[in-house]
């Protein structure tokens, strides 16, 4: 069985939150079995910045609903955006 990778473009509320505050508010939230491969930071304009992660979650069918619902609940997220989604394979061929 494989697992999703779900990338995400987090706003904050408040410009002045530090983005590492955002990354581990959105890790407590996250489902079961999912967790946070990569994180990046992406200027925006006057001092907005949006913090791009990667989720790494389990194959199962409402895996990518359940992460998206999962995140626009954090507590300093004031806006997120599913940017893609990708299949990655957890086992290689022989």
């Amino acid at each position: 069985m494989g697992s999703y990778v779900i990338r995400l473009k987090l706003l904050p509320q408040d410009t002045t939150t530090e983005h590492q505050k955002i990354v581990d508010s959105v890790s407590g939230v996250l489902p079961e079995g999912a967790s946070i491969r990569n994180q990046r930071i992406e200027p925006i304009a006057f001092g907005l910045s949006a913090v791009i992660v990667d989720v790494v979650v389990p194959e199962e069918e409402g895996a990518v609903d359940k992460v998206e619902q999962a995140v626009s609940t954090a507590p300093l997220v004031g806006q997120s955006e599913l940017v893609g989604v990708s299949r990655m394979s957890s086992k290689l061929p022989p």
